[in-house]
This record gives structure tokens, C-alpha cells and sequence, in this order.
């Protein structure tokens, strides 16, 4: 147990020190057409995000349970699937890695959360978005192009978010 708290903490700052290192993207530096999946939610609703194309933006938040950023930045993401859900596409991806189901249940039931969430056990999402360590945050315009991509909440992401709701 010791063991995997100590790897736990030394991958979390190895993110962050990451995260401080490397500038938010936005999407005039990235131009980048999101990749296409598909997945069920943790309640079992289907979520394809082709369906959103066009019609609303979408935000993915990666994260996992061990990770202390990634818990102590859930509520804002509450807070926006609360106030802006049905103007944009909330959904909680957790990376599946040293990760599990009852675990995220068992978070969401203490801290009282309702995000649409999609545990990708096997990474395949994860990879898609080349996300390469948690939290990690994308915003997908309605078009399907990445508008922002951040290790963590910041205010410029919230900026654009209530631009999006605004227009």
C-alpha cells in the first residue's frame, strides 16, 4: 500500500510539474479536429460525440480518484455541469489507470457529484487525446476543433466557457 501511495504522489508531481512547465494551448495554435469516439456512461447512457457536432461544445475533464488536483477540482466541474449543461456537453472521463469504478461511485456518492462520466478502462480515449497526465482539460468548439486544452482549471478556461453560453 505504501508503495502506491509514494508512485501515486511522484506521478502527481511529475504532473504538475509538468502542468506549471508548458502553457495552455488554445486553438489558435492548434487547429486540430477532435478524434471521433463513442462510449457508455457510468449510468449507462450512450454518449457519441458526433452527436454534439454542431449543435453545442463539449467539455472533457481527465482525471482519476488518486489524484488530488483532479479531486479538488470536481467541484468546479459540478459547478459547470450544473449551471451550463444545457448549453454545453459536460463529461468526466476518468483514465482508468489504478483506477475503478466503485471508486469513482464511491466519490461521487460522498461529495454528492452527477457528472456524466465514462471510465476508459482500457485508455483508448485517453490516448486519442493524447492525454498524458491528469487533471486534463478540453474544450471541443461546436465545430469538433479543440478551443483549449489546460492541466488545470484556470480562469481562461471559465472565460471561454461563458463566451460560448453567452452567444
Amino acid at each position: 500500500m505504501k508503495t502506491s501511495v509514494l508512485i501515486n504522489k511522484g506521478w502527481q508531481a511529475i504532473v504538475l510539474a509538468i502542468a506549471l512547465s508548458m502553457p495552455a494551448v488554445q486553438a489558435a495554435e492548434m487547429e486540430q479536429t477532435v478524434p471521433l469516439f463513442e462510449a457508455k456512461t457510468l449510468s449507462g447512457q450512450d454518449f457519441n460525440l458526433s452527436d454534439y457536432l454542431g449543435k453545442q461544445p463539449v467539455y472533457l475533464k481527465f482525471w482519476a480518484t488518486w489524484c488530488s488536483f483532479c479531486k479538488a477540482e470536481m467541484p468546479h466541474l459540478n459547478a459547470i455541469e450544473d449551471q451550463y449543461g444545457d448549453q454545453i456537453k459536460v463529461i468526466s472521463i476518468n483514465v482508468g489507470f489504478n483506477d475503478s469504478v466503485a471508486k469513482i461511485q464511491q466519490l461521487f456518492r460522498q461529495e454528492g457529484y452527477d457528472i456524466p462520466t465514462i471510465f476508459d478502462a482500457n485508455g483508448e480515449i485517453t490516448q486519442k487525446y493524447q492525454v498524458v497526465g491528469t487533471p486534463h482539460h478540453i474544450l471541443i468548439d461546436k465545430h469538433g476543433k479543440i478551443a483549449y486544452r489546460t492541466f488545470l482549471a484556470t480562469d481562461q478556461l471559465d472565460q471561454i466557457i461563458e463566451r460560448w453560453v453567452q452567444h
